[in-house]
């Protein structure tokens, strides 16, 4: 599944990008998100924990900066990780694009997620918003981490990245079509039953 999202920061754009290349920060300013260690080849093992409605998940795995256009200010980074109670993946292959925004930076994001398990069953639509949401709350916190008035390193206690109020909404519109269809069914069956 592609997705496609964008979002706008006041900081310099040289300041952004040196931010983004560094995994750690990153994670800082991820909620859910914890960094363990640098492994081999530049790899960094780490956790992050989601949430979505009762259920929470929690995903194992590595992150790595894959290659880096300095003149460009492009970078790609593959994530992967498995659920650490539980049969699902999730991999991504992401890449950021930065150019200025004013005094401050726009960064488009493109990633190509492979979702397996539980999760792969919220469909497409689901899918981006709770990548829109999820990047939204990622673009405050990576504004307070560039001023440097960050949270301490590593997660406040039992933080999560909470996605259901980004499903909440467009589940509760779909549900409120599937309910406006029946209406209209009943309602039209008691028409042509009167008749």
């Amino acid at each position: 599944m592609k997705l496609r999202n964008e979002f706008a920061v006041e900081a310099p754009l040289e300041r952004t990008f040196q931010t983004l290349l560094d995994v750690p920060r990153v994670a800082r300013a991820l909620p859910g998100a914890t960094i363990d260690s640098a492994g081999d080849a530049g790899a960094w093992r780490g956790a992050m924990k989601v949430k979505l409605g009762p259920i929470t998940a929690e995903y194992a795995g590595t992150a790595r900066v894959l290659d880096v256009d300095e003149d460009e200010h492009v970078a790609g980074y593959r994530l992967e990780g498995r659920e650490r109670r539980g049969q699902g993946t999730a991999a991504a292959t992401i890449r950021t694009r930065l150019r200025p925004h004013g005094a401050g930076t726009f960064v488009v994001v493109e990633t190509d997620l492979q979702v397996t398990g539980r999760q792969a069953q919220l469909g497409r639509n689901l899918m981006e918003d709770v990548a829109g949401a999820m990047l939204g709350e990622f673009a405050g916190r990576l504004e307070r981490e560039l001023r440097g008035d960050a949270a301490p390193a590593g997660p406040q206690d039992g933080e999560v990245l909470d996605v259901g109020g980004a499903v909440r909404g467009p589940l509760l519109e779909r549900a409120g079509l599937v309910l406006a269809g029946l209406a209209l069914g009943l309602l039209l069956g008691r028409v042509a039953w009167r008749r």
